[in-house]
Parts: C-alpha cells; structure tokens; sequence
C-alpha cells in the first residue's frame, strides 16, 4: 500500500530512498493542500494545526507521529488513542546536548564565572574570588533515569561525581551509584549537594517541586530544571532562594514560557535561565531522523517499533 510522510524537516538522501523503496511519499509540512490530510500516514514530527487537520480529516490514514522532541505533553491524547496511533518521541535525540550543558551549568557557579562575568563587564580585576570547588566536592540527585539522566550520569562520574537518581519504582540503572523511588523523595535529597530535574511532564509532576518539596532541602548548592517548566512552582523557589535553603538555581525551562519580563526570577542573582536551549545543537533535526529512520524497517515490515514508543495513558 502506498504510503505519505508530512515531515516538519528536510530528509537526507538516504532516508529518501529507504522511503521510496517502501512506496512512500514525502511532502513537507508547508505543501501539504487540505486533499492531502486523509492519506498522510506518518508524521514526522508535529504541528498543532496541521496534526488535528489530519487526525480530524474523514477516513484519516494516519498511523504513526514521530514527534521532534523527548516530552509529548503538548499532543491531543484523547483523539490519538481513540484512533489507535502510535506516538514514537525523540528520546536520546538532545542527551548529549543537555547533559553538557546541566554540567556547564554547575562550573558556571561552581567555578566562580558569574563573578567573572560579572567583574569582566565592569572592568574589575578581582584575583580573589573566594568560594570556587570542583565537582567532585558535590553529591548530585538526578530526577529522571531515561537517555538524559544516563548520559549525565555517566559524564559526572567521569569527572568523579557520585551520583544517585530518582525513577518511578526505585529500580537500580547503570550509572547510577543509588536509586530511590520517586516517593522516597524526602530522603534521597537530604545527601544531594545539586538537583536535577529531568522528570517527564505529567500530571504527576505537575508542581512536584513545591513548598512541601523544598522543605526537605537545606543548603543544597545547586537546584537545575532542565525536565519542563510546570513540574517547579515559582512561589515555593523563590522563597527557598530567599530562604537560603538553595545557593544557585540553572532554569532551561519555565513555567510560563517565554518567561515575562516582570517575572521576579530575571532579577535574582543566584538565577541562571537559559530560555529552553539546552537541547539544541546545529545538527538537531538530522539527529532526530535517524531515530526516526531506526524505526523504518521493522514499521514496513509488519508495523513494528523497535525504539521510543510512547505510552500515552502515562505520557512519556
């Protein structure tokens, strides 16, 4: 049966043929006419606007979205499961990305180059800085076991950090000196020096960083978001900043987005934002085809996922 791919990017050379082997069509997003949107059978990755017009077209072909990003909260669920379409992510797609830059977040304090920045704007020479560590003084906390907490896990312990992590059931990975189970939060930050965030956006983790979680934290060093905006609320961070129960705060992602300019977190010296870009890199999209193009032979050959299937009643 003769296929059609909506892409949101370009496919290298490759990939087109794979496609075409398979008698596949392809059509990018932007040329796709109304005609088309009944016979679109895959997705590469997603449009609000266009995805509900293909899933809402009669007789709608559509049987799998490969969506461009790790998280997939921002898809229409219901009508998607009502169709029986498989959702794959991007996950491992910005692992490395991320990773690099949640450890660059740490030096940037740790090694004392918000003073730096600071002092090189105003033309100050200052060789004594005080305070400055490496990062084998810090025990870090890793909320989210998946490809990025893996790969950040295992850079940290090449540069002698130990490092314990945070999963729904506790279950031991590799990497990972410790794991606890997400309910045993209360104790498994009382030894963490920084936090990460890498957990999913669910309604679980929907404001899961909240007064009640704060409570548990004293002088932790270092608090890094780099899961979704909505798992952190801003009152409760705010006032452990203030508090001084966290020394430095590293947000990729907020809640809202973009963040407003009257919102108080631009003004707090300990704040580093960095406005959603930790996942990015210059070769992003072709990254993510060959995720995608992983998944190709087994979907011809009877429908198959061998990578990155989402369940959407848990949501990652």
């Amino acid at each position: 049966m003769s296929q059609l791919l909506a892409t949101f990017c370009a496919l290298p050379d490759d990939v087109l043929t794979e496609l075409k082997n398979n008698d596949t069509n392809v059509v990018a997003f932007n040329d796709l006419t109304p005609e088309d949107y009944a016979n679109v059978t895959i997705m590469l990755g997603w449009d609000a606007k266009i995805g509900n017009a293909i899933l809402n077209a009669p007789s709608s072909k559509l049987q799998w979205i490969q969506t461009h990003s790790a998280g997939v909260d921002y898809l229409p669920y219901d009508k998607i499961l009502a169709k029986n379409i498989t959702v794959t992510n991007a996950s491992g797609v910005h692992a490395e990305q991320i990773s690099q830059s949640v450890i660059g977040d740490i030096l940037y304090f740790s090694r004392g180059l918000n003073v730096h920045t600071t002092n090189t704007a105003n033309k100050v020479w200052d060789d004594q800085t005080g305070n400055t560590y490496v990062l084998s003084d810090f025990k870090v906390l890793i909320l989210g076991t998946g490809s990025i907490g893996v790969e950040l896990a295992k850079n940290l312990h090449a540069l002698h950090v130990t490092v314990s992590g945070i999963n729904h059931s506790g279950r031991a990975i590799d990497g990972f000196d410790k794991t606890y189970a997400i309910a045993d939060y209360a104790n498994a930050v009382k030894e963490a020096d920084i936090i990460v965030n890498i957990l999913p956006g669910t309604e679980e983790t929907r404001n899961f960083f909240n007064s009640e979680f704060f409570k548990h934290i004293d002088n932790l060093f270092m608090f890094i978001n780099v899961g979704r905006g909505f798992s952190v609320e801003n009152t409760a961070l705010v006032q452990a900043v203030n508090d001084k129960k966290i020394r430095y705060v590293a947000l990729d992602v907020t809640n809202p987005e973009p963040l407003p300019k009257d919102n108080i977190l631009w003004s707090i010296p300990e704040v580093l934002i960095t406005s959603h870009t930790t996942g990015q890199s210059y070769d992003y999209n072709l990254r993510l085809v060959r995720i995608f193009q992983q998944n190709l032979p087994s979907y011809f050959k009877d429908g198959s996922f061998i990578r990155n299937v989402v369940n959407l009643n848990k949501g990652y």
